[in-house]
Protein backbone atom coordinates (compact mmCIF):
# COMPACT_ATOMS: atom_id res chain seq x y z
CA UNK A 1 0.00 0.00 0.00
CA UNK A 2 1.58 3.37 -1.21
CA UNK A 3 1.30 6.09 1.65
CA UNK A 4 -1.38 9.18 1.59
CA UNK A 5 1.76 11.45 1.30
CA UNK A 6 3.07 9.80 -2.11
CA UNK A 7 -0.54 10.79 -3.69
CA UNK A 8 -0.75 13.70 -2.26
CA UNK A 9 3.17 14.96 -3.76
CA UNK A 10 2.40 13.16 -7.12
CA UNK A 11 -1.10 15.44 -7.75
CA UNK A 12 0.73 18.50 -6.78
CA UNK A 13 3.99 17.53 -9.06
CA UNK A 14 1.02 17.22 -11.68
CA UNK A 15 -1.13 20.16 -11.59
CA UNK A 16 1.83 22.08 -10.97
CA UNK A 17 3.64 20.89 -14.56
CA UNK A 18 -0.29 21.77 -16.19
CA UNK A 19 0.08 24.91 -14.36
CA UNK A 20 3.77 25.97 -15.56
CA UNK A 21 2.47 24.31 -19.31
CA UNK A 22 -0.64 26.70 -19.22
CA UNK A 23 1.44 29.65 -18.47
CA UNK A 24 3.80 29.77 -21.43
CA UNK A 25 1.46 27.85 -23.84
CA UNK A 26 -0.36 31.14 -23.14
CA UNK A 27 2.88 33.28 -23.26
CA UNK A 28 3.58 32.75 -27.10
CA UNK A 29 1.07 34.73 -28.08
CA UNK A 30 1.75 38.38 -26.05
CA UNK A 31 3.70 40.64 -27.63
CA UNK A 32 6.57 41.61 -25.58
CA UNK A 33 7.76 37.95 -26.18
CA UNK A 34 7.19 38.30 -29.84
CA UNK A 35 9.67 41.32 -29.33
CA UNK A 36 12.41 39.48 -27.67
CA UNK A 37 12.48 36.95 -30.53
CA UNK A 38 12.17 39.63 -33.08
CA UNK A 39 15.49 41.51 -31.11
CA UNK A 40 17.28 38.08 -31.04
CA UNK A 41 16.83 37.35 -35.12
CA UNK A 42 17.60 40.91 -35.92
CA UNK A 43 20.47 40.49 -34.12
CA UNK A 44 21.42 37.14 -35.60
CA UNK A 45 20.51 38.93 -39.08
CA UNK A 46 22.92 41.39 -38.47
CA UNK A 47 25.61 39.27 -37.53
CA UNK A 48 25.42 36.90 -40.70
CA UNK A 49 25.60 39.80 -42.83
CA UNK A 50 28.98 40.98 -41.08
CA UNK A 51 30.09 37.34 -41.33
CA UNK A 52 28.86 37.55 -44.97
CA UNK A 53 30.81 40.95 -45.69
CA UNK A 54 33.88 39.39 -44.02
CA UNK A 55 34.10 36.45 -45.74
CA UNK A 56 33.77 38.57 -49.29
CA UNK A 57 36.69 40.77 -47.97
CA UNK A 58 38.49 37.40 -47.27
CA UNK A 59 37.95 36.55 -50.66
CA UNK A 60 39.40 39.56 -52.24
CA UNK A 61 41.69 39.93 -50.21
CA UNK A 62 42.61 36.06 -50.49
CA UNK A 63 42.52 37.15 -54.60
CA UNK A 64 44.98 39.55 -54.50
CA UNK A 65 47.67 38.01 -52.40
CA UNK A 66 47.74 35.41 -55.27
CA UNK A 67 48.16 37.18 -58.14
CA UNK A 68 50.91 38.89 -56.10
CA UNK A 69 52.34 35.24 -55.04
CA UNK A 70 52.71 34.37 -58.97
CA UNK A 71 54.19 37.74 -59.85
CA UNK A 72 56.58 36.90 -57.39
CA UNK A 73 57.13 33.38 -58.17
CA UNK A 74 57.75 34.10 -62.10
CA UNK A 75 60.76 37.48 -60.69
CA UNK A 76 62.08 34.85 -58.48
CA UNK A 77 62.61 32.14 -61.62
CA UNK A 78 63.27 35.29 -62.95
CA UNK A 79 66.16 35.79 -60.81
CA UNK A 80 67.46 32.48 -60.77
CA UNK A 81 67.49 31.77 -64.86
CA UNK A 82 69.62 34.92 -65.19
CA UNK A 83 71.71 34.05 -61.66
CA UNK A 84 72.29 30.01 -62.95
CA UNK A 85 72.06 31.09 -67.26
CA UNK A 86 76.18 32.02 -67.35
CA UNK A 87 77.28 29.05 -65.22
CA UNK A 88 74.65 26.14 -66.48
CA UNK A 89 73.51 26.75 -69.71
CA UNK A 90 73.91 23.91 -72.64
CA UNK A 91 75.14 21.67 -69.60
CA UNK A 92 73.62 17.81 -68.84
CA UNK A 93 72.42 16.94 -65.63
CA UNK A 94 71.46 13.41 -65.29
CA UNK A 95 68.12 13.20 -62.84
CA UNK A 96 67.35 9.86 -60.86
CA UNK A 97 64.03 10.12 -58.96
CA UNK A 98 62.29 7.17 -57.01
CA UNK A 99 58.58 6.82 -57.93
CA UNK A 100 56.85 7.96 -55.76
CA UNK A 101 58.72 11.58 -56.05
CA UNK A 102 56.67 14.06 -58.14
CA UNK A 103 59.78 16.49 -59.66
CA UNK A 104 57.65 18.45 -62.69
CA UNK A 105 58.84 21.81 -61.07
CA UNK A 106 62.24 21.05 -60.43
CA UNK A 107 62.45 19.69 -64.43
CA UNK A 108 60.90 23.26 -65.64
CA UNK A 109 63.10 24.83 -62.93
CA UNK A 110 66.57 23.71 -64.98
CA UNK A 111 65.16 24.12 -68.28
CA UNK A 112 64.79 27.48 -67.48
CA UNK A 113 67.98 27.59 -66.54
CA UNK A 114 69.14 25.93 -69.34
CA UNK A 115 70.32 22.97 -68.30
CA UNK A 116 69.50 19.57 -70.56
CA UNK A 117 68.29 17.11 -68.33
CA UNK A 118 68.89 13.34 -69.35
CA UNK A 119 67.10 10.67 -66.98
CA UNK A 120 69.58 8.18 -65.46
CA UNK A 121 69.94 4.67 -65.78
CA UNK A 122 71.79 2.99 -63.45
CA UNK A 123 74.58 1.18 -64.55
CA UNK A 124 76.31 4.15 -67.05
CA UNK A 125 79.11 6.42 -65.86
CA UNK A 126 78.19 9.68 -67.29
CA UNK A 127 80.96 12.23 -67.59
CA UNK A 128 79.85 15.14 -68.73
CA UNK A 129 77.59 15.61 -65.92
CA UNK A 130 76.38 15.16 -62.74
CA UNK A 131 73.91 12.81 -61.38
CA UNK A 132 71.16 14.15 -59.30
CA UNK A 133 69.53 11.48 -57.43
CA UNK A 134 66.44 12.46 -55.84
CA UNK A 135 64.61 10.29 -53.02
CA UNK A 136 63.77 9.08 -49.42
CA UNK A 137 66.60 6.96 -49.08
CA UNK A 138 70.04 7.43 -50.79
CA UNK A 139 70.23 4.48 -53.31
CA UNK A 140 73.27 1.52 -52.49
CA UNK A 141 74.36 2.46 -56.31
CA UNK A 142 75.23 5.80 -55.63
CA UNK A 143 78.07 4.60 -53.40
CA UNK A 144 79.72 2.17 -55.92
CA UNK A 145 80.23 4.63 -59.05
CA UNK A 146 83.78 5.22 -59.34
CA UNK A 147 85.75 8.11 -58.01
CA UNK A 148 85.38 10.11 -61.62
CA UNK A 149 81.34 10.48 -61.49
CA UNK A 150 79.92 13.54 -59.41
CA UNK A 151 77.18 12.95 -57.75
CA UNK A 152 74.34 14.75 -55.54
CA UNK A 153 71.70 12.91 -53.34
CA UNK A 154 68.32 15.04 -52.05
CA UNK A 155 66.10 13.45 -49.69
CA UNK A 156 63.85 16.02 -50.02
CA UNK A 157 62.45 17.40 -53.36
CA UNK A 158 62.51 21.70 -53.06
CA UNK A 159 59.45 23.29 -52.83
CA UNK A 160 60.62 26.81 -51.71
CA UNK A 161 62.82 29.35 -53.63
CA UNK A 162 65.28 29.61 -51.50
CA UNK A 163 65.92 25.54 -51.17
CA UNK A 164 65.68 25.41 -55.15
CA UNK A 165 68.38 28.16 -55.17
CA UNK A 166 70.06 25.90 -52.72
CA UNK A 167 69.69 22.54 -54.83
CA UNK A 168 71.21 25.07 -57.99
CA UNK A 169 73.98 26.14 -55.83
CA UNK A 170 74.86 22.76 -54.90
CA UNK A 171 74.79 21.66 -59.10
CA UNK A 172 76.55 24.31 -60.40
CA UNK A 173 79.36 23.65 -57.85
CA UNK A 174 79.28 19.97 -59.02
CA UNK A 175 79.51 21.34 -62.48
CA UNK A 176 82.37 23.51 -61.62
CA UNK A 177 84.22 20.99 -60.05
CA UNK A 178 84.19 18.58 -62.82
CA UNK A 179 85.06 21.38 -65.39
CA UNK A 180 88.51 21.88 -63.42
CA UNK A 181 89.41 18.07 -63.54
CA UNK A 182 88.38 18.07 -67.31
CA UNK A 183 90.78 21.08 -67.84
CA UNK A 184 92.97 19.40 -65.66
CA UNK A 185 93.43 16.19 -67.78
Amino acid sequence: MIPFRHHLISLVAVFFSLGIGILLGGMTGHSWFSVEEQAVLSKMETRYSQALKSNNELKQQLNRLLIEMERNNEEAAHLMAVRYADAMQGNKVYVWQSPELQIGRLLRLFEQVGVEIVPYGQGSVPLDGPILALGKTKPDWLEQLPGECRWLFVDKVPETFSQQWGLLDRVQKLMAEMRVEREKS
